[in-house]
């Protein structure tokens, strides 16, 4: 097979990098990596910057269509004078080029994140920078068939940030996450890769590209440096102009914060940069950059500013009212979250500085976060470590149905944990499931079950809780009077009352009776007045234990019947009632003050 062409292998890299640009096309992805992967089995590639020119194995690429052109800006951007691969590199190390270009430029250079990476074979040197008196190079600034950087740093970033859709057509936007390299890495050798004499130029895919407009013959240049020429003399040198005060954002000429700026401050000025105006033309730098700055701190295990980061890039989402805005947004938080941060994340929970941030995090990562954090609950060991799950998992408002499930788990403290979780959130879908533990052989779970029922206190909990409050054990019951609480749980109020006439234990049937005071219906005032009697049909002769408890749940009710019956208690021959009576009066009395 004859070896491609550099026109081919220059085309192929700049599709390469066009389709890891957009963190959505994992399919395309992987079809054009394997397709380079297969063109440099057969040859190497050395990409070099000569003159304002870029020569590919030795090739001048200009006029060489746009494919050249797109891989021309993105080295320039970069600052990339040459590239060099040799025959069969390890797919590893060209995949960690091929994201670094298709990355926008961060604190860190090319060079700088390969050998971090790892990466031995695929090399890559940045460009000399020029004489600032030098002319520039005639033929750069129009097709991008020269490497300079005309058009680049002078304020047009949205060239830049463009997704392949914009810039090249028939490329659709799809939303997944960016290919990782572990998957990369086992791609077959064979099958899907396009024989090098078939590969399109960058472009629309069933239409080739326009011929290029012939170059205009280009001016004599002068000859590049190669030693320092020795200085004139010393010139007394201008007096400096005034900088920006310490912690002022410097901007751009145009009056933003461009992005050359951006690089070189600290997370906290992007982000005030950010909050001015979320909805800014130059917001895909910021988050770009913001990005970076998140992988680096991740990377360098300074979780903490990481989520700060995070936190404050997902609060300006929030004010986002423009549609291409929330679009640059949306990209750039798929790109900063990861499965690796996100528990690192949740283990901040417990940290009391940095929970709320942990928690905006979390809620903005949807159902995985939840999944996550119910491998948490699942593995909580201390009441501090569930309460802090809890809490996060309280404000989720995707993935819940994940936790319906987990109540059908095997082990013991699973379902506990969960079934206290659901009762807290008042997940009224997860009654069933709560059901079906009611009679769970652990009186922990149990427990847990009755007290998450009440908590719910919906008419669906009915049938449910009868059995609850028929359990063997005090503790369960317990918990059902514990847990019913408002007018909210009005449809228990019958249960609860033949309930309070079979029970025997005088602790749950005072919780009963408390439970009653807090629904505070008219069924449940008129059960508590026969309790509160001196003697009546449900208990004759009733313990002053059990009367008081009668009195105090009145109080509870804070009705027109509640507060006569008592001003009828105040006369009561037991005094303990007649001043647990007149208490309640005054309290009452203060209440409606």
């Amino acid at each position: 097979m004859a070896a491609p062409s550099p026109e081919t292998l220059a085309a192929q890299l700049a599709r390469c990098v066009e389709q890891f640009r957009d963190p959505g096309s994992v399919g395309a992805q992987k079809v054009e990596f394997r397709a380079l992967m297969h063109l440099l089995r057969q040859q190497g590639l050395t990409i070099r910057e000569d003159r304002g020119r870029m020569l590919v194995n030795g090739a001048p690429m200009d006029g060489a269509g746009a494919g050249a052109g797109a891989l021309a800006h993105r080295l320039a951007l970069h600052n990339v004078g040459e590239i060099s691969m040799p025959r069969e590199p390890p797919p590893a190390e060209v995949f960690q080029l091929v994201n670094a270009l298709a990355e926008q430029p961060g604190e860190g250079d090319i060079p700088s994140l390969l050998r971090a990476a790892g990466v031995t074979q695929v090399r890559v040197a940045l460009a000399a920078t020029s004489s600032p008196d030098a002319p520039a190079p005639p033929g750069t600034s129009g097709g991008g068939a020269g490497l300079g950087t005309e058009g680049i740093l002078r304020g047009e970033p949205m060239t830049d940030i463009a997704s392949p859709r914009e810039r090249v057509g028939g490329v659709p936007a799809l939303t997944h996450d960016p290919l990782p390299p572990s998957e990369e890495s086992a791609l077959p050798s064979t099958g899907t890769a396009r024989p090098s004499d078939a590969l399109p130029s960058v472009g629309t895919p069933d239409q080739a590209p326009p011929a290029a407009a012939p170059a205009p013959p280009a001016a004599p240049r002068p000859p590049r440096r190669s030693r320092p020429v020795p200085a004139p003399p010393p010139v007394p040198p201008p007096a400096p102009a005034p900088g920006p005060e310490r912690g002022v954002v410097p901007e751009s000429p145009g009056g933003e914060f461009g992005p050359a700026a951006a690089r070189g401050q600290t997370p906290d000025a992007v982000l005030a940069e950010l909050a001015r105006n979320p909805n800014a033309a130059n917001v895909g730098d910021l988050l770009a950059v913001l990005g970076r700055q998140v992988e680096n701190a991740a990377r360098a295990n300074r979780v903490e500013q990481a989520i700060a980061v995070l936190a404050g890039v997902v609060q300006q989402e929030a004010r986002v009212t423009d549609a291409s805005a929330r679009r640059h947004y949306s990209i750039a938080l798929r790109r900063m979250y990861s499965k690796a941060l996100l528990k690192e994340v949740a283990q901040l929970l417990a940290a009391p500085a940095h929970r709320d941030a942990a928690v905006v995090v979390l809620r903005r990562a949807g159902a995985d976060a939840v999944e996550l954090l119910i491998d948490r609950l699942v593995a909580a060991q201390t009441i501090g470590e569930r309460r802090g799950v809890f809490d996060a998992l309280r404000q989720m408002s995707e993935g819940r149905g994940q936790l319906v499930q987990m109540l059908t788990h095997q082990q013991w403290f699973v379902v506990r944990n969960v079934a206290e979780l659901v009762g807290e959130m008042g997940m009224e879908s997860a009654v069933p499931g709560l059901a079906k533990q009611i009679e769970h052989p652990d009186e922990r779970v149990r427990k847990a079950v009755a007290l998450a029922l009440a908590k719910i206190g919906s008419g669906s909990v009915g049938e449910p809780l009868r059995r609850a409050l028929r359990d063997k054990s005090a503790e369960v019951r317990m918990q059902v009077a514990l847990g019913v609480g408002g007018r909210r749980s009005s449809a228990l109020a019958m249960p609860l009352v033949v309930a309070l006439q079979e029970e025997k234990d005088e602790t749950v049937q005072r919780e009963l009776l408390l439970a009653l005071g807090r629904i505070g219906t008219a069924d449940a005032v008129q059960a508590l007045i026969k309790v509160v009697q001196p003697a009546g049909r449900l208990f004759g002769r009733k313990p002053v234990a059990l009367r008081l408890a009668a009195v105090e749940a009145l109080r509870l009710a804070a009705t027109a019947a509640a507060a006569g019956t008592l001003e009828g208690l105040t006369g009561d021959p037991d005094r303990q009632v007649s001043a647990a009576a007149q208490d309640a009066l005054e309290d009452l009395k203060r209440r409606k003050k």
